[in-house]
C-alpha cells in the first residue's frame, strides 16, 4: 500500500509540472518568442499526465518533513532502575493532495509515512467535502477520516506546534490509552471516520460550530490496533460538537486576536473491558473548554479537560470497578522576535497536568510507557526554542520534565520521572 500511494503521489507531481509547462508554453506563444507550430512540437515530444476527471479544476501538492533527535532518561523510583534511550527519527513525512472537482466538491488526501502515521497505514486525513452556502446554512460538509473537534493543541497542525511535542494531558484525553492493560482501553478523540460538518453563523460574525457523528473509536494508535470491529465499541456511535467565538480586537491602535471555544463529545463505547464473557463497552462524555491570544509576537494558550469514564478507575486498585472523572489542563506562552536576515525566534514554556482519578497513566505519550504500570497523577514543564531560518524552515530545541505519581506495583507506591532532550528541524511545503 505505502509503494502504491507513493506511485500516486509522484503522477500527481507530474500533472502539476506539466499544467506549468503548459502554461509557459502558451505564454511563449503570445509573446512571440515561439510559433504555435514550435509549441506544438515540444509539447508533443513532452510527457503529458491528465486528470482522471476532465471536471477536476485543480490540483494541489502540499507536505513537509520534521526529523527529532530525542534524548530521554526516565527514573522509576520504586525499582531503582534508569532506562535511557537516544537517537534519531523521521517523525512527520507527509505528502498530500487536494483536488477541487467542481461546484464546491474537494478531495484532500495527506499521507504520513513517518513514524507517526506507521500504526494508521500511513494515512493522516482522507476526506470528501462539499461547501455550502445558503441564507441560513455556511459552512463545509466533510466525510471521511480526520481529526474531531477535542483539544486545542491536539487539533493545531503537527508543523504548527509550538512545543515539539504535545503534552501528557492532550495524550491521555484524545488518544487511545497504550502502555497499559490489554483488557482495559480508553478510546476517545483524535482521528475517526465519520461525518463532520463545520459551520459559521452569518448573524454573529465571528461565531462557528460544529457537528460530527463517527466510527466508535478513533483511527490512531495502538489502541485502534489492539481493537477488532466486533467486540470493542467500534460497533458503537461517537458524537461531538463545539461552539466557539474567534475575532479581532483593537486596543490603542494595537490588533489583538482572541480565540474561546467549548468542545464536547460522547462515546458510547469509549471504554472496553474484558471479561470472561467477552469484551463490555462503557461510556465516555468530555467537555474542552480553551482560548487563545495574539498580540504582536506574544501568543497565549489555555485549555481544560474533564472526562467522564463509566466503569473507568480500573487501573489503580483503590478505585477499582468505579466510574472515574479525570481532570487536566494545558497552558503554553510563546512570544516570537523578528531576526531581520536571519529569520525569527520564538521562546516557548508550557504546563500540564493530569489527574486520573483511577484511570490509570501509563506514560507522557504514546511512546514512553512505564512498564505497563499505572500513575494517578502527572505533571510537566517544557521550555523551548523555536528558530524560523525561513517561513518554510523551523528549527527546535527543549527540555522537558515530567512526572508521573500516585502509582501502585504491588505493596510499594511508585514514582516515575522523565527527563527529555529533543531537538528538531522541519520544512514544509
Amino acid at each position: 500500500m505505502k509503494t502504491k500511494l507513493i506511485g500516486l503521489l509522484i503522477a500527481c507531481f507530474a500533472f502539476t509540472a506539466t499544467a506549468q509547462d503548459k502554461a509557459l508554453l502558451e505564454t511563449l506563444v503570445k509573446k512571440g518568442m515561439l510559433t504555435q507550430q514550435e509549441a506544438a512540437q515540444i509539447a508533443k515530444e513532452s510527457v503529458t499526465v491528465t486528470p482522471g476527471s476532465k471536471e477536476t479544476k485543480s490540483i494541489k501538492l502540499k507536505g513537509g518533513v520534521s526529523g527529532w533527535y530525542s534524548w530521554q532518561q526516565n527514573d522509576l523510583h520504586a525499582s531503582g532502575a534508569e532506562p535511557q534511550t537516544n537517537g534519531f527519527t523521521l517523525r512527520y513525512v507527509k505528502i498530500g493532495l487536494e483536488a477541487e472537482v467542481g461546484a464546491g466538491w474537494t478531495v484532500d488526501v495527506m499521507t504520513d509515512f513517518g513514524s507517526e502515521g506507521a500504526a494508521r497505514n500511513y494515512l493522516d486525513k482522507v476526506v470528501i467535502s462539499k461547501q455550502i452556502n445558503l441564507d441560513y446554512l455556511t459552512g463545509k460538509l466533510d466525510f471521511g477520516m480526520q481529526k474531531v473537534n477535542f483539544g486545542q493543541e491536539q487539533n493545531e497542525c503537527d508543523f504548527n506546534q509550538l512545543a515539539i511535542e504535545r503534552s501528557v494531558a492532550t495524550y491521555f484525553f484524545t488518544r487511545p490509552t497504550t502502555g497499559g492493560p490489554a483488557d482495559a482501553r480508553k478510546n476517545f478523540g483524535s482521528r475517526a471516520i465519520g461525518v463532520f460538518w463545520n459551520g459559521t453563523i452569518a448573524q454573529v460574525d465571528g461565531m462557528y460550530y460544529g457537528i460530527s457523528v463517527t466510527g466508535g473509536n478513533s483511527y490512531e494508535g495502538e489502541g485502534f490496533n489492539y481493537f477488532n470491529n466486533s467486540n470493542d465499541g467500534n460497533n458503537n456511535l461517537s458524537f461531538y460538537a463545539n461552539l466557539g467565538y474567534k475575532n479581532v480586537a483593537n486596543v490603542q491602535d494595537q490588533a489583538i486576536a482572541y480565540d474561546f471555544g467549548v468542545n464536547f463529545g460522547y462515546a458510547s463505547g469509549g471504554y472496553a473491558v474484558e471479561t470472561i464473557n467477552g469484551y463490555e463497552n462503557h461510556s465516555v462524555w468530555g467537555v474542552n473548554p480553551y482560548a487563545s491570544i495574539k498580540w504582536k509576537g506574544l501568543t497565549v494558550m489555555g485549555e481544560f479537560f474533564a472526562q467522564g469514564v463509566e466503569n473507568g478507575s480500573n487501573g489503580i486498585a483503590n478505585y477499582d470497578g468505579v466510574s472515574a472523572t479525570p481532570m487536566g489542563l494545558n497552558g503554553t506562552v510563546a512570544y516570537k522576535f523578528d531576526l531581520g536576515e536571519w529569520g525569527s525566534l520564538e521562546p516557548v514554556a508550557r504546563y500540564s497536568w493530569v489527574q486520573s482519578n483511577g484511570v490509570g497513566i501509563y506514560g507522557i505519550n504514546d511512546y514512553d510507557s512505564v512498564y505497563g504500570k499505572p500513575f494517578d497523577y502527572a505533571k510537566q514543564v517544557y521550555v523551548g526554542v523555536n528558530w524560523y531560518a525561513a517561513k518554510a524552515v523551523k528549527f527546535s530545541v527543549g527540555y522537558e520534565w515530567a512526572q508521573l505519581t500516585g502509582g501502585e506495583g504491588g505493596s510499594a507506591e511508585l514514582n516515575s520521572t522523565y527527563n527529555t532532550i529533543r531537538a528538531q528541524i522541519q520544512v514544509v511545503f
